[in-house]
């Protein structure tokens, strides 16, 4: 009993390992990658160009915000009403809030911007990769650039060279 057991085993270890050896596994830097392309360039320029807009809407703000706060001190200064405080009080409170507003707003065009941008660069990047992975007969391509392979026995599975060659080529 025990030894048609043992043969069975032995069999599927055999298979097992056989299987493990057919995989070729190889990494990739994908930043690296990106960061040769120059569709990156012209996407960190748009992205910039939208962030300046932003940045020169919140300096206006920030200059109307200080114009509200001297008034006030003047107002304050040449005994004003309680009414006439109140008003540029609220507007300054307006002011503060359409700034908040204005940072949330370009924070988030800026991240589905960058998204919007960056998705064709990282499908070609895909396309790349798969092409050169199956030109050298690899299974399956690691992402190695945000640090999740600590160890590779083989630095020719590294693809990180070969898929820049590759896109560059075209």
């Amino acid at each position: 009993m025990k030894k048609p057991i043992l043969i069975i085993a032995t069999i599927f270890l055999m298979t097992l390992g056989s299987f493990a050896q057919a995989q070729k596994i190889g990494t990739i830097n994908t930043a690296l990658v990106i960061d040769t392309l120059p569709a990156k360039d012209s996407a960190l320029a748009q992205l910039a160009k939208i962030e300046q807009g932003y940045t020169n809407r919140l300096r206006d703000l920030d200059a109307e915000m200080q114009n509200k706060e001297k008034d006030y001190q003047a107002k304050v200064a040449s005994k004003a009403t309680p009414a006439q405080l109140e008003l540029i009080t609220k507007s300054f409170q307006r002011l503060q809030q359409e700034a908040q507003e204005t940072q949330e707003t370009a924070k988030a065009e800026l991240q589905q911007e960058q998204a919007r941008l960056y998705k064709p660069i990282v499908d070609a990047v895909k396309k790349a990769t798969a092409d050169v992975a199956k030109a050298r007969g690899y299974s399956h391509i690691i992402d190695n650039s945000q640090g999740s392979v600590f160890w590779s026995a083989n630095i020719a599975d590294d693809l990180t060279g070969a898929v820049i060659a590759q896109m560059l080529k075209k």
